[in-house]
């Protein structure tokens, strides 16, 4: 059981490949994307809150926990690139913009800020694709956000931290 958390985080990567690999398949796995995505966002609440519960010290996994996160969002962006329902270069150009802003500020914060529309994204393209998958994920977002409350308001609360520590520099 004590390696669970890090299953769930491993989880994550084979999520990603699954959601980018159906980037082949097209617009027509949009739902099974959304489905996808859902499920790595609950192995993401998971993860931490096994690894709490058995007072599990980071591993290598577990310290790279933020990066697997990061690969799902991309994948996600993949996904939508490679089946059409979003437009290559805009996608490109803001993925050039995230990539030097990332590099050049070197904060999770400035990586969280890039990430979150792209986490939205899905939600947004499914809502007039696939009305069905984006109410699914939006009751599974609603629910995460009530029943997990205090951990949301910490990524919350990190996110602002982070924000006036760059601000400081």
């Amino acid at each position: 059981m004590r390696k669970l958390p890090d299953l769930l985080t491993l989880s994550r990567g084979l999520v990603a490949a699954a959601i980018f690999s159906l980037g082949f398949v097209g617009a027509r796995a949009l739902e099974a994307v959304i489905l996808l995505t859902i499920l790595g966002w609950t192995t993401d609440i998971f993860d931490g809150r096994l690894a709490r519960k058995y007072h599990k010290p980071p591993t290598w996994i577990g310290e790279r926990e933020f990066a697997f996160d990061m690969v799902m969002v991309f994948a996600g962006l993949c996904y939508l690139v490679m089946s059409g329902l979003i437009h290559y270069i805009p996608a490109l150009i803001y993925i050039m913009i995230a990539a030097a802003c990332i590099a050049y500020f070197r904060s999770k914060m400035i990586t969280m800020s890039f990430a979150t529309p792209l986490v939205a994204l899905p939600l947004i393209v499914a809502s007039l694709k696939a009305p069905r998958a984006a109410l699914w994920y939006l009751i599974w977002i609603v629910g995460a956000i009530v029943l997990d409350w205090s951990r949301f308001k910490g990524v919350v609360q990190e996110f602002i931290e982070n924000a006036r520590k760059l601000a400081q520099r």
